[in-house]
C-alpha cells in the first residue's frame, strides 16, 4: 500500500510487435511497488537492429527478475527504523548488487532512487544509506563509464525517478513532493548540481543525497549528511593513498604506457572526486545552511562533518569556487557557541583541521589568517566550557596545534625554522600572537590570555608526572625563539643557537619573525602566570603541584639575563626613529608581555641586570614616556626588581618601594600644576596637555593601588603592614599603604567638573571628556584606600550617574 513516489500507469500499445515476440519481458515487482513501476514502453522503430538492441537493454532474465523482486521486497521490509536492520539489509544488498549484471543492477539502482522519494521515512533512510555505499563501489564507476557513453540506465523512464532524470526540467535533488519527505526550500535545490552539465548516474545519485538534506525527517537529514561525508572521505583517502575505492593499489604509468587525462578520470576514485567537484559549490552552500539553521543537533553535527570534508576536498583539488570563505569561517565560529555539546566539538574540530590544512601552503593567505584568528578566539575559549568533554577536546586541539610544534623545536630552533615543512611552527606562533593582540581589546584578557592560561594549566594537570618535562621544554623553546626574534647578542650561553646575526636584524619585522616574537612572550607570560599560581594559596595550587616556576626555570637552564636584554632591545626599538610607527604598536604589546614576565621572574634576573633595568624603567615612568597601556606592567616589574635588589642587600622592600612611589607621586603633582599654569595663561587645554594629564592621572591611580588587598581596613591611615594582609611571594608588598598628599587629591578633583574656570576671562573652558574619565577612575582608586575620602566623594560620583547629567557618557 505504501509506494516510493508512485508513477503514472501506462498501458501497453496494441501495435507493439517486438513485445509480442518476446515472452516474459515485463519487470517483476513485489505488490508494494507495482504502482511505482511503469511497464516497458513499446517501440515503433522499423529497424530490426534497434529493436534487438532495445530488447536486450530492457529485458530481464526471469530468474534475475525474481531476485530483483526479492531485493525490492527486502528494501521495503518492516523494521528499517532500527539501525541494525538497515545495516544488515544494506550489506546484503551491496553484495547482491556487486554480483548482478549491469542491466539488473541498473534496474535495482533506479528502485533505490525511487526509495529516496518515498512517503515512508524508513524507505528514504535506507535509500540514502544505499546510495552512499553505491557511490563508493568500483563496479558502479565501471558501469558509469559504459552507460554514460550510450544509453544511461538512469535515463530510461521506467520509474518516476528515471522520468525526472530524463526530463531535465524537474528537480532531481530528491526533495519529495506532497508527503514525500520534503523540507525547507533550498535555493535551486539539486538543480544547481545537475543542470549545469549532462546528466549522469553519479550526478543524479549525488543530487538525490543533497536533496535529502532538506528532508522533513531529522533522521533522514542526518543520514544524508553522514553518507555524503563518508563518500567524500573515501574519495579523499583513495586519492591521497593512490588506491582504488576498493582498496587496491592503482597501477602506476610506465614509460611504454602513459596515463592520459581521460584514463585518469576513469579511475573510480578520481571519477568520484570529479563528480563531487562538479556539485561542490551548491553542496557546500547546502551543508553550511543546514549546519547553521537546522533545529536538530544531530543534523547540525552531521552537516559540519560533511561540510568539512568538502572544504578539505576543495583545498586539495585547488577548487577556488568552493574553497573556505568568510561565510564558512563565520558560520563555524557561531557553531562553536552552539547549545549542543556535540555540535560545539564538531565545529571546533572543523576549524582545527582547516587550520592544519594550510601546513602544506608556502603562502600566508588572508584565508589562513582568518582561520587562525577564528581558532584563537572561538576554539581556545572552549577550555572554560561548562561541559567536561568539550574542555578535553579544546585542550587536545590546543596541544596538537600549538604546544606540540613548539616543544618539537627544542634547541634546534634556528635550523628547524629554516627547513622545509616549517609552516606548522609558524602557525603555532601566529595563533599565540593573535591571542596577544586580542588581549588589548575590551574584555580580551578574559577571552584570550585567560583562555591561554587555563589551557596551559589543564595541559600541565593532564601531563601528571611529565609536567616538569613539558614546562622545561616550553621554557627552552620560548627562550630560543625569543632571542632569535629580537636578534639578541648573548653574553653567556650553554649553546650557540641565538648568536648575533645580521640577517636576523634585517628581518626583524618580517611577518613570521614578528609573530614569533609576539607569540613567544605571550606564551611565556601565560606559562609563568600558570606556574606562579602554585605558590598562591588563594588558587587551586594542588592542581599543578607537580611543578613550580622555580623548578621549571632551574630545569630549563635558561640564561635569565635574556629578560633584561629583551626589555632593553624592545625599549631601543620603540624609541628608535628608524622603526616605522605602524610597527611600534606590536613592539609595545610585546613589551607589555615582557614586563609581565619580569614581574613574575624578577627574582631570577642577575643583580647587575636588575639594577640597570630598574633604573631605566623608573626614569621612563618619571619622564612619563611609558604609554598608558604599559604603566600597570611597568609598576609591577619595578616592584619585582626592587625585591630582587633588596634580597641581595637586605633592605626592607616596603621602605624601598614606598620611597620611589613617593617620588613618582611628587612628579605627578608637579606635572599637573605645570599644566594648570599653562592653561591659565592660554585659556584652554591643548591636545598635548590633555594627553599628559591623562597619562599622569592613570599613573597616580596605578601607584596608589600598590599593596592593595580586599582584606585591608580602609579606615586605617597607617603605612605599616598589617598581619592579616601579610605579603606573599607573588605579592611582595601586599599590605603596603600608599596615601597621596591632600594637594594631589585636590588637583585630581579639579578635573572632575564639566568645565574649568579661566582666571583671565571670567569664563569657563570645557574639560575634555577623556581627561574627566581618567580623573573619575583615579578618584575611585584613591577612595578604595581611604574611607574618609570615599565618604566625601560619594555625592560627586552619584551626581554623574543622574539621568539629567549633561556629561559625556
Amino acid at each position: 500500500s505504501h509506494t516510493p513516489n508512485p508513477g503514472r500507469r501506462e498501458s501497453l500499445s496494441n501495435n507493439n510487435g517486438d513485445a509480442a515476440k518476446t515472452p516474459n519481458t515485463t519487470l517483476l515487482a513485489p505488490p508494494s511497488l507495482k504502482k511505482s513501476i511503469t511497464p516497458r514502453r513499446a517501440t515503433t522503430r522499423n529497424s530490426s537492429t534497434l529493436s534487438d538492441h532495445h530488447h536486450r537493454l530492457t529485458t530481464l532474465h526471469p530468474i534475475l527478475s525474481l531476485i530483483i523482486g526479492m531485493l525490492h521486497k527486502l528494501f521495503t521490509t518492516k523494521g528499517l527504523e532500527r539501525a541494525e536492520t538497515r545495516s544488515r539489509v544494506c550489506t546484503f544488498g551491496m553484495h547482491c548488487l556487486a554480483q548482478l549484471p549491469i542491466l539488473e543492477r541498473g534496474n535495482l539502482l533506479r528502485f533505490v532512487g525511487d526509495m529516496c522519494e518515498s512517503k515512508i521515512s524508513a524507505h528514504r533512510l535506507l535509500g540514502v544509506e544505499l546510495i552512499g555505499e553505491v557511490l563508493c563501489q568500483g563496479w558502479f564507476w565501471k558501469d558509469h563509464e559504459m552507460t554514460s557513453q550510450s544509453v544511461a540506465w538512469m535515463y530510461s523512464p521506467f520509474s518516476s525517478f528515471g522520468e525526472k532524470a530524463s526530463s531535465g526540467g524537474e528537480d532531481v535533488s530528491g526533495r519529495a513532493s506532497s508527503g514525500g519527505g520534503g523540507g525547507e526550500e533550498e535555493s535551486n535545490g539539486g538543480n544547481t548540481a545537475t543542470n549545469n552539465g549532462p546528466r549522469t548516474p553519479s550526478s543524479i545519485l549525488l543530487a538525490s543525497l543533497q536533496g535529502r538534506l532538506t528532508d522533513k525527517s531529522p533522521t533522514v537529514r542526518t543520514r544524508a549528511a553522514l553518507s555524503l561525508s563518508e563518500v567524500v572521505r573515501k574519495a579523499s583517502v583513495a586519492q591521497e593513498e593512490g588506491r582504488n575505492l576498493d582498496g587496491t593499489v592503482i597501477a602506476t604509468c610506465t614509460p611504454s604506457k602513459l596515463l592520459t587525462k581521460q584514463d585518469d578520470e576513469n579511475i573510480p576514485s578520481r571519477a568520484l572526486t570529479v563528480a563531487l567537484c562538479k556539485i561542490g559549490t551548491s553542496l557546500v552552500d547546502a551543508l553550511r545552511r543546514r549546519a547553521s539553521t537546522d533545529d536538530r543537533a544531530t543534523v547540525r553535527k552531521g552537516s559540519i562533518v560533511a561540510w568539512l570534508q568538502m572544504l578539505n576536498l576543495a583545498h586539495r583539488e585547488n577548487r577556488e569556487e568552493f574553497v573556505v570563505s568568510g561565510l564558512d569561517i563565520s558560520a563555524l565560529c557561531q557553531l562553536c557557541n552552539d547549545s549542543s555539546v556535540a555540535t560545539r566539538k564538531a565545529a571546533a574540530d572543523a576549524l582545527t583541521k582547516l587550520v592544519q590544512a594550510n601546513y602544506d601552503s608556502d603562502e600566508y593567505s588572508p584565508q589562513a589568517a582568518s582561520l587562525e584568528i577564528a581558532w584563537a578566539h572561538t576554539v581556545l575559549p572552549l577550555v572554560a566550557d561548562a561541559e567536561s568533554t568539550c574542555i578535553m577536546k579544546a585542550v587536545e586541539f590546543f596541544s596538537e596545534l600549538v604546544i606540540e610544534p613548539i616543544v618539537e623545536l627544542g634547541k634546534d630552533t634556528a635550523e628547524k625554522l629554516k627547513d622545509d615543512g616549517n609552516t606548522r611552527y609558524f602557525v603555532a606562533w601566529r595563533i599565540l600572537a593573535k591571542l596577544s593582540d586580542g588581549s588589548k581589546e575590551a574584555g580580551g584578557s578574559r577571552n584570550a590570555s585567560g583562555s591561554l592560561i587555563a589551557a596551559l594549566q589543564k595541559l600541565l594537570i593532564n601531563a601528571g608526572k611529565d609536567s616538569k618535562s613539558l614546562a622545561k621544554n616550553l621554557f627552552c623553546a620560548v627562550y630560543h625563539v625569543g632571542g632569535i626574534s629580537l636578534g639578541l647578542d648573548r653574553r653567556s650561553s650553554l649553546d650557540s643557537t641565538m648568536s648575533h646575526d645580521d640577517e636576523l636584524e634585517e628581518n626583524l619585522f618580517d611577518l613570521n619573525t614578528t609573530a614569533m616574537r609576539t607569540g613567544a612572550w605571550c606564551l611565556l607570560d601565560a606559562l609563568t602566570s600558570c606556574l606562579a599560581s602554585t605558590n598562591n594559596n588563594t588558587t587551586n595550587s594542588s592542581s599543578v603541584a607537580n611543578i613550580s616556576l622555580a623548578q621549571a626555570v632551574r630545569a630549563s637552564h635558561i640564561d635569565s639575563s635574556f629578560l633584561a636584554l629583551s626589555l632593553q632591545k624592545l625599549r631601543a626599538l620603540i624609541n628608535s626613529t628608524d622603526v616605522p610607527s605602524d610597527k611600534k604598536n606590536n613592539l609595545a604589546a610585546t613589551s607589555r608581555d615582557c614586563l609581565k614576565v619580569i614581574s613574575k621572574m624578577g627574582s631570577f634576573v642577575p643583580l647587575d641586570d636588575a639594577e640597570t633595568c630598574f633604573s631605566d624603567l623608573l626614569n621612563d615612568l618619571e619622564s612619563f614616556n611609558v604609554s598608558i597601556g604599559l604603566i600597570p606592567a611597568a609598576v609591577n616589574a619595578l616592584i619585582a626588581l626592587t625585591k630582587r635588589m633588596c634580597d641581595d642587600s637586605g633592605k626592607d622592600v616596603f621602605g624601598e618601594v614606598k620611597a620611589w612611589v613617593d617620588g613618582l607621586l611628587h612628579r605627578c603633582e608637579n606635572a599637573i600644576e605645570s599644566c594648570f599654569s599653562s592653561f591659565s595663561q592660554r585659556g584652554m587645554i591643548n591636545e598635548d596637555d590633555e594627553k599628559l594629564l591623562s597619562h599622569v592621572l592613570y599613573l597616580i591611580g596605578e601607584v596608589s593601588m600598590i599593596g592593595f588587598s580586599s582584606q585591608e581596613e580602609s579606615s586605617s591611615l597607617t603605612t605599616k603592614r598589617k598581619n592579616e594582609v601579610a605579603p606573599t611571594d607573588r605579592e611582595p608588598v601586599r599590605g603596603l599603604r600608599i596615601r597621596p598628599s591632600s594637594r594631589l587629591v585636590h588637583l585630581v578633583k579639579l578635573m572632575l567638573p564639566n568645565s574649568m574656570p579661566v582666571p583671565s576671562e571670567h569664563e569657563m573652558a570645557p574639560t575634555p571628556s577623556g581627561m574627566r574619565a581618567h580623573a573619575f577612575i583615579t578618584l575611585g582608586k584613591l577612595c578604595l584606600r581611604d574611607e574618609s575620602l570615599a565618604k566625601e566623594s560619594l555625592n560627586i560620583l552619584a551626581r554623574e550617574l543622574h539621568v539629567d547629567s549633561d556629561s559625556c557618557p
